[in-house]
């Protein structure tokens, strides 16, 4: 049984174990589906690797509490289950009602692992995300957030912007802090009006400067929360979700609105909305920060109180379907501490999602090849983030963090104002690594070479286009070695009958040799250093 685990900063693990008699699964009760255990399972034959072997895979398209569950019978049958998980819910159907249950993508394969993603892959680009941006590049962004955190204003954001600008940075996203009194997590979540103590000026003015140094404008929100300390909450405590007669529990110093009540999602709506309204904002990353507990609504009747959890769910799908609605080329990309909500549901509304809050380019070696197994690159929120590490403090080349964050959707979490020269200078490259190689990377076919994950030693990763014409290679000696021979590394991707010039060289390598006999990647000088390598058919 193969399976993807985590927790906050190190989602979406690869797990396998045995299959046992009785029944083994993963599940979320917490509202949520993905930081601590992911909505997928795969059964795999014994031995199975990324080419060879039998997969069984299934997939849930919900954003919500779920249960995936695996049972090896005493005739050695096995079923495959995966479903709402009945934890907390309960559904009152009455006379002439209907319920619709979530739908789950489910794959085989007689090849292995690769096959299996890129099954996955080709789905979701093709039948599930439908973003106008879907099939385009995403613009190069810079958020504030790893930058300043809270301590922001208008001349800072703008003093950002002008750096960013000037080595191709393309949009400025500003995050938490710029609405109500919040200065710091404890306030405001609710409140969606501009701070213009922060903001001189307002919200469109700062837009309008933005634009006018040819950059576009991007916006956090948390529409699903609320803080205590909130004239919202002030107005309507009802209006969070809580058991009656008991405190409710506060985590992150906020609790999260009742969005199965009407007036709820139109509030949460109008708020949001009246933002986007009211400047010329292409961008917006839609952010949740905490579980549900609690589960408790003013608004449900006594015997509909099992059906929160999911009616949160479809609340929310509402609130989003009706933003890409009135909103039609905005770029949304979900947010929920990281990856707590990385999961088909939110791909519908979103063609992005931010992969995990930590950016460390090691640590995003395991957390990005978890989820490639079974998402589209196109999909994972990447960013390049300041050194040391804000979470590991772990130093990494500025080189090898571009190269990790190319496996994504591309961008910058830095202030950029601060970086020596040296680093300053190697924005334009990597921006005009992106653009050359985007195109390939976003609709490409993915190949799984090497896992640090499993050997320890370093990762590697292969895109190859559609018709075999050029496959990008990566490689990250993640721990360098001392007097060894080059590693022989069998790659994947290539027309084994064709021939390939290895880019800015005149090396031409047959494609049945690489693909059996390998390539050589030489030793680096040092840990965490990276290459890539583009092959074109000659």
């Amino acid at each position: 049984m193969l399976t993807l685990c985590g927790s906050w900063a190190r989602e979406r693990h690869i797990q396998t174990c045995s299959l046992a008699y009785g029944k083994q699964s993963v599940a979320s009760a917490r509202g949520g589906s993905s930081h601590q255990q992911h909505p997928f399972m795969a059964l795999v034959s014994p031995g199975c690797t990324q080419e060879y072997g039998e997969v069984y895979a299934m997939h849930f398209v919900y954003s919500g509490n779920f249960l995936a569950q695996a049972e090896l019978t005493q005739f050695d049958a096995v079923r495959m289950t995966m479903g709402i998980s009945p934890e907390t819910f309960g559904w009152l159907l009455r006379p002439g009602e209907s319920f619709q249950a979530p739908e789950a993508v489910l794959t085989y394969s007689e090849r292995g692992l690769g096959q299996m993603t890129r099954n996955y892959h080709d789905f979701y680009r093709n039948h599930l995300i439908r973003s106008p941006y879907r099939d385009k590049k995403r613009p190069i962004l810079i958020n504030n957030w790893e930058a300043t955190y809270f301590e922001f204003d208008t001349e800072k954001l703008l003093e950002i912007a002008r750096v960013a600008a000037g080595a191709g940075i393309e949009m400025l996203v500003m995050d938490d802090g710029w609405f109500g009194k919040r200065n710091e997590a404890n306030c405001s979540l609710g409140d969606w009006v501009v701070n213009e103590e922060k903001l001189k000026g307002g919200l469109p003015y700062l837009v309008e400067q933005i634009n006018a140094l040819g950059m576009a404008f991007g916006i956090w929100f948390e529409p699903e929360m609320i803080s205590p300390d909130s004239d919202l909450y002030r107005a309507h405590p009802d209006w969070a979700i809580r058991l009656p007669g008991r405190a409710p529990v506060q985590s992150r110093s906020q609790y999260v609105l009742d969005l199965s009540r009407t007036d709820v999602r139109e509030y949460v709506y109008e708020s949001v909305a009246a933002i986007l309204r009211s400047a010329n904002i292409a961008y917006v990353k839609w952010d949740m920060n905490r579980q549900l507990s609690d589960l408790g609504s003013a608004w449900l009747t006594a015997d509909s109180q099992g059906e929160l959890s999911h009616r949160f769910v479809l609340g929310l799908y509402e609130l989003q379907e009706r933003l890409v609605t009135e909103f039609p080329d905005l770029l949304l990309e979900n947010c929920s501490s990281g990856g707590g909500r990385f999961d088909p549901g939110m791909l519908y509304y979103s063609p992005q999602i931010w992969c995990s809050d930590d950016t460390d380019a090691i640590e995003r070696l395991a957390i990005q090849e978890g989820t490639a197994l079974i998402y589209p690159l196109s999909t994972m929120g990447a960013h390049v983030s300041a050194c040391p590490n804000h979470i590991l403090k772990r130093q990494t080349p500025f080189e090898t963090r571009g190269h990790v964050a190319l496996a994504g959707t591309f961008g910058y979490e830095l202030d950029v104002t601060k970086l020596d020269q040296e680093e300053l200078a190697m924005i334009p490259a990597q921006v005009a690594l992106y653009h050359k190689y985007n195109d390939l990377i976003r609709g490409g076919d993915y190949y799984r070479i090497a896992s640090y994950r499993e050997n320890h030693s370093h990762d590697c990763w292969a895109v190859a286009a559609k018709d075999r014409s050029e496959v990008l290679v990566t490689w990250v000696q993640v721990l360098a070695r001392a007097n060894v021979h080059s590693r022989r590394v069998r790659l994947r991707g290539f027309d084994p009958k064709a021939r390939y010039r290895l880019e800015d060289t005149e090396q031409i390598y047959a494609g049945e040799m690489l693909l059996r006999g390998g390539f050589l990647m030489e030793n680096l000088s040092g840990d965490y250093k990276s290459r890539i390598y583009r092959f074109e058919r000659v």
